[in-house]
C-alpha cells in the first residue's frame, strides 16, 4: 500500500509540471492575441503612417498664428469671407404659342365630351411655332386622334392627364417630322380644360 502511494505521489508530481506548462502557454498566447489586435488596431487607424512635411508645416503656422509676439494665445480671428465666382448656367429661351382654336371631343362610351385648349413649348426659334401655325390642320387632327381614344377617367387624375398630354407632343412632333423633317416642341399644356 505504501508503494502505491508512492506510485500516486510520484504521478502528481510529474502532472503538476505538465499542468503549469499548458497554463502558461494559454497564457502567452492569450497575450500574444492582445498585443496582435492591439497592432492591428493602431495600424489601421493611421497611428503609424508618416506624417508628410507639408501638413507638418500647415498645422506649425496655424499654431504661430494664433499666438502674438509675446507666445500668448490670440483671440480667434474669423478669416475673411472669399468671393465665389458663379458659373454661368446657359438657359434656353422658352417660346410659348396657343392653339388658334378650343379643342371640343365626344368621350368614348359616354355622353360626356371634353373642351380644352392647348399651349405648345419650344427651346427652338421662331420658326418651329411657325411651322405650327401653318400645319395648324393635321395638328389638330393629330390631337383629336390622340384625346378621343382615351375613356373619360384618364382625366380624372394627374397621372392620366400627363400622359395624354405626353401622346399629344408626340402626335405633334410626329406631324411635323412628315412636313417639316423636324419637329421641335418641347412640352404641351393644357390651358383650358372642361369635361361636361
Amino acid at each position: 500500500m505504501a508503494e502505491d502511494e508512492l506510485e500516486d505521489e510520484d504521478e502528481l508530481e510529474e502532472k503538476e509540471p505538465k499542468n503549469i506548462l499548458k497554463i502558461l502557454v494559454f497564457v502567452l498566447a492569450a497575450l500574444l492575441l492582445i498585443g496582435v489586435s492591439v497592432a492591428a488596431t493602431l495600424y489601421l487607424t493611421g497611428f503609424f503612417d508618416v506624417k508628410d512635411e507639408q501638413s507638418v508645416a500647415v498645422l506649425n503656422e496655424l499654431e504661430d498664428s494664433t499666438k502674438d509676439v509675446d507666445g500668448n494665445l490670440k483671440e480667434k480671428e474669423l478669416p475673411e469671407k472669399q468671393k465665389k465666382e458663379t458659373p454661368e448656367t446657359q438657359q434656353f429661351e422658352q417660346s410659348y404659342q396657343e392653339m388658334k382654336n378650343k379643342f371640343t371631343v365626344n368621350v368614348p362610351n359616354s355622353k360626356k365630351y371634353l373642351q380644352f385648349s392647348l399651349s405648345v413649348m419650344t427651346h427652338y426659334d421662331e420658326k418651329v411655332l411657325g411651322n405650327v401655325d401653318k400645319h395648324q390642320t393635321a395638328l389638330r387632327s393629330a390631337i383629336l386622334q390622340v384625346v378621343r381614344q382615351k375613356p373619360v377617367e384618364t382625366y380624372n387624375s394627374e397621372d392620366g392627364m400627363a400622359s395624354v398630354l405626353i401622346e399629344i407632343k408626340e402626335a405633334m412632333n410626329s406631324v411635323l417630322m412628315g412636313y417639316e423633317d423636324f419637329g421641335g416642341i418641347e412640352e404641351v399644356f393644357f390651358t383650358e380644360f372642361v369635361v361636361q
